[in-house]
């Protein structure tokens, strides 16, 4: 990942209290040695692997969003703009009794082709890696080799590719945040309101595209957690039965459909497609038909498919005779039918 640009403010502001200090800074903090690359490569990594996270996009009337949109069009730099978003929180905590302050850290980075906008709320507790420079007027960063991320309270990322794309297509989720709990409330409620986040998706829409996610990442072949698409999609059914309330955990479902290893590949498939994701939802009984099988045997002829595919007639009965209207499935047919003549 390439770091475009770094800047760093702070809300001084304790809990209970509605005394609000800003101290910004002025310019950004060069990105040239390996420290200060090694410092937002722990906070980045530090989100990838955040339980918390989910997606959405921002609602009509976000000011973050107008601010955001500002900076790509070049209306204002990178440090005018941040400076509007950190004043834009710090009237917000003041009117939030329970929420504390710490340092904002700003970063701006491509990769693979994408460009992303980060921001990231650390708690420098022991005041150690984060110091304000009078000289510079600026926050500068203590030779540290990576974040203290024990103390990193929130983080979000706008993916401007996709943020561009999304006026041609209003259903794509460019950003996402962490957030506490299973919908936009306590401590994170805050976080969200000033990012102007639109409403988390409901549990019918989680579950659809986390089929879809399975069905990317297809037949697994990994050792003991080998099977097709299909048998994983019934897995799920299985994982949700196995607690009572039918709760799916999308890294604990990840693993137990691909190992350990792969926890956040269920995320990640979902992240990288622009499918919707959330820590945790609950697996409603009108989406359960989503991951259930149709399984039958007539003489040597045996079919196992996703209900979906019969829903959505690409497997279809037409005056008895069974339908598949798949044309990657007929190629295969045909080259095993020919290597298996040719030997």
């Amino acid at each position: 990942m390439t770091y475009q640009n770094l800047i760093i403010h702070s809300i001084e502001k304790e809990q209970f209290s509605d005394t609000v200090v800003v101290v910004k800074s002025e310019s950004t903090i060069e990105i040239e040695d390996q420290s200060i690359e090694n410092f937002c490569d722990s906070l980045v990594d530090s989100y990838r692997n955040d339980n918390r996270i989910s997606n959405t996009k921002f609602k009509e009337n976000s000011s973050f969003k107008t601010i955001y949109k500002s900076f790509k069009n070049q209306e204002k730099s990178f440090v005018e703009s941040t400076s509007e978003m950190i004043d834009s929180i710090a009237s917000i905590l003041e009117m939030t009794k329970t929420a504390k302050g710490g340092k904002f850290a700003f970063i701006e980075a491509e990769q693979s082709g994408n460009n992303f906008f980060y921001v990231f709320l650390i708690r420098d507790t022991k005041g150690g890696q984060i110091k304000y420079s009078e000289e510079n007027s600026k926050y500068i960063l203590n030779l540290i080799e990576y974040a203290d991320t024990n103390n990193l309270a929130m983080a979000a990322r706008v993916n401007f590719n996709i943020y561009n794309s999304s006026r041609e297509n209003n259903l794509l989720n460019y950003l996402s945040f962490t957030y506490s709990g299973t919908k936009q409330d306590g401590v994170s409620d805050y976080f969200a309101n000033w990012l102007g986040a639109a409403e988390l998706h409901r549990n019918s829409e989680y579950a659809n595209d986390l089929r879809k996610a399975i069905l990317k990442i297809g037949d697994f072949d990994e050792e003991e957690y080998a099977g097709s698409a299909t048998e994983k999609l019934q897995l799920v059914l299985n994982y949700a039965q196995s607690n009572n309330d039918d709760i799916i955990n999308i890294y604990s479902l990840s693993e137990h459909l691909y190992g350990p290893d792969n926890r956040n590949l269920l995320r990640e498939t979902c992240d990288e497609n622009n499918y919707i994701f959330t820590e945790r939802f609950k697996l409603i009984s009108t989406s359960k038909g989503l991951f259930k099988n149709i399984s039958v045997k007539a003489g040597e002829i045996k079919l196992q498919f996703p209900r979906s595919l019969f829903e959505n007639e690409i497997i279809k009965v037409d005056d008895g005779i069974v339908v598949i209207e798949n044309a990657s499935l007929a190629e295969k047919i045909l080259q095993d039918y020919e290597s298996s003549s040719e030997a």
